[in-house]
């Protein structure tokens, strides 16, 4: 994963919230990098479309919807189980955005049978934040 610094990613986040605050009718204050989309918002893949052509028009990225609102989780985790892979391995290649220590978190989340989609705010500021980097070449 790129190195951005905290505050870089602090407000990119700030950013993704008040892209996605409109969307749901609630103010970008009360989301936070934490903000679950489809567990705490009303959230359905409909919008991830549109939170998707918001972050190419605000920060000129190409957006990969697969990555960026981690659609294939399940799959990926279900692929790696089946061919004796590490999850985490397949997530880390899969999601080169996540560091290791969300990675962890997510696999420990959609091992609760039931559990909603994990996507956080946080998550799309770490793809926003990639994409950045490999656009720019920083």
């Amino acid at each position: 994963m790129p190195s951005h610094t905290p505050q870089e990613l602090h407000d990119i986040a700030v950013a993704v919230a008040a892209l996605v605050a409109p969307i749901f009718d609630v103010d970008a204050a009360s989301l936070s990098p934490a903000t679950r989309l489809m567990a705490d918002l009303p959230c359905e893949s409909i919008d991830l479309l549109e939170i998707g052509a918001g972050l190419n028009r605000h920060f000129g990225i190409p957006v990969r919807d697969a990555a960026a609102f981690l659609t294939d989780l399940r799959i990926h985790v279900l692929e790696a189980e089946r061919h004796g892979e590490s999850p985490e391995a397949r997530l880390a290649r899969e999601y080169p955005h996540l560091p290791a220590a969300r990675v962890a978190e997510i696999l420990a989340d959609v091992r609760v049978p039931g559990a909603p989609p994990v996507l956080t705010i946080g998550d799309v500021a770490a793809y926003v934040a990639w994409a950045l980097a490999r656009h720019t070449g920083r």
